[in-house]
């Protein structure tokens, strides 16, 4: 994939914590069924020990360095080699270390240990989510894989020096860690993933229509036609229009549209008024249009969200 196109994936992969924990689990006998969070990607990572993982029918089994991403919302159980039930995770006695971290410790009295960093965060960008989409539900990256990708076994090997040791602000270091090992796990998929199955991933690599969308994403405050996005990548009106619909399965003005309400969806919600230069911004000139708009794609009126 290209520099720019792979950077405009990764562009906007910017994280909302919602936690991060971690646990240690005494001897084999335990296992904890983590309930799914909505609209949320999840990761684990094996710090010490080995555990297994039971996801949607399958068991996939992590050892230390081992990085599990869960890429949406997705019940599972997370269990040591002797043990077939599970406990609610809900339900277990958790430390809150700050608003952010918890730490859990399960069979303290047995020498070996399992230690297992946990991560649930939100992808809110328009553009990070539609990644998400269309990625596996489940990534597994093996400490023998990230071995080769210098910084993210760097990251890992951080975070195990905090997460096993008892260092000072050891939960914040560990939470900043682990905003940038999700981005760099869903970079390494992207690297070594010889085909996308899904049409936004192929229509970035395509050489014109990526180009077309990196522009709509770039500068959506631009009055773009089908027409001056065509002379944009060197297209003629029909032959751009035909190619679009044929990757992305929508017209370059509804992925316009639909794109500017999401960006202005998240605006809104993180506290922007909505006025005139808000809605110029976004390539309106009238306040009722761009509402209308808005109630058309979100599905709710701009007050509600």
């Amino acid at each position: 994939m290209e520099t720019k196109t792979y950077d405009a994936i990764l562009h906007y992969l910017k994280l909302e914590s919602v936690y991060y924990s971690r646990s240690s689990f005494g001897g084999n006998e335990w296992g904890v069924d983590v309930p799914a969070y909505d609209n949320t990607s999840m990761f684990h990572i094996v710090t010490a020990g080995t555990c297994e993982v039971e996801i949607n029918g399958n068991c996939i089994q992590m050892n230390q360095g081992d990085v599990l991403f869960i890429s949406r919302a997705c019940g599972h159980i997370v269990r040591g080699a002797d043990n077939d039930k599970a406990i609610d995770l809900l339900s277990l006695p958790v430390d809150h270390v700050s608003e952010f971290y918890e730490t859990l410790e399960l069979n303290s009295e047995e020498t070996q240990k399992t230690i297992i960093l946990c991560g649930v965060v939100k992808i809110t960008h328009p553009s990070g989510a539609m990644l998400i989409n269309e990625m596996p539900d489940v990534i597994h990256v093996k400490r023998k894989e990230h071995m080769f990708n210098t910084v993210m076994d760097e990251i890992v090997q951080l975070m195990f020096r905090e997460a096993n040791g008892q260092y000072l602000g050891g939960e914040t270091v560990i939470t900043r860690l682990a905003d940038v090992l999700m981005i760099q796990t869903i970079r390494h998929w992207v690297e070594s993933a010889s085909d996308f199955h899904g049409r936004w991933l192929n229509a970035l690599k395509d050489g014109k229509i990526g180009k077309a969308l990196a522009s709509i994403h770039s500068s959506p405050e631009k009055n773009w036609t089908i027409e001056s996005l065509g002379k944009e990548v060197g297209m003629s009106r029909t032959a751009f229009a035909n190619k679009f619909r044929e990757l992305i399965d929508q017209s370059p003005m509804n992925y316009l549209t639909t794109w500017r309400m999401n960006l202005a969806k998240l605006r809104i919600s993180n506290g922007e008024k909505v006025d005139l230069d808000f809605i110029e911004s976004l390539g309106y000139q009238s306040e009722s249009a761009f509402r209308r708009a808005f109630k058309k794609v979100i599905g709710v009126n701009v007050s509600e969200v």
